[in-house]
């Protein structure tokens, strides 16, 4: 009685085996005959969706030509990575703050847009730029006030 339920597990293990394999071979067979979807990146460029979010940008207003960052730090405080560090200054005793450093380490920014959504000036966005690469770790550590400035 023992060598036949051991017999009988080995033919179960045998055919489950055989069935895993042919499901495999069909889900490939119906791949083979799918149509492409990869795209030949860089010499053919997708093109992205609206709800694409790339990294975090501050907005240049027309008002002032400049961002409306205050550097209250509720980005920084709400953030669940910890990779935002916002400093400002004040230009004399009775002004708003004004803020001047907005430094980021986007290696560890899980984009998940609390920030954006947490600004009470509505001073950052999300990019639409999808090519953010760097050879460096170091070179994702940015600051957004720098960049906003250097841009045109």
């Amino acid at each position: 009685m023992k060598t036949s339920n051991g017999f009988i597990l080995y033919i179960q293990e045998i055919l489950t085996g055989a069935k895993s394999l042919a499901v495999g071979l069909w889900i490939t067979l119906k791949r083979l005959f799918s149509p492409i979807v990869t795209v030949q990146y860089p010499r053919k460029k997708l093109t992205m969706t609206p709800n694409f979010r790339g990294h975090i940008e501050a907005i240049r207003f027309d008002d002032t030509k400049t961002h409306h960052c205050v550097a209250c730090g509720l980005c920084a405080r709400i953030c669940p990575s910890h990779v935002i560090k916002v400093q400002g200054e004040k230009t004399k005793a009775g002004d708003k703050k004004i803020g001047r450093h907005y430094v980021i380490d986007f290696s560890k920014c899980s984009h998940c847009g609390l920030c954006v959504d947490v600004c009470p000036e509505q001073t950052l966005k999300f990019s639409r730029e999808y090519e953010l690469v760097y050879y460096s770790r170091w070179d994702t550590v940015i600051d957004l006030m720098q960049r906003l400035e250097e841009r045109p």
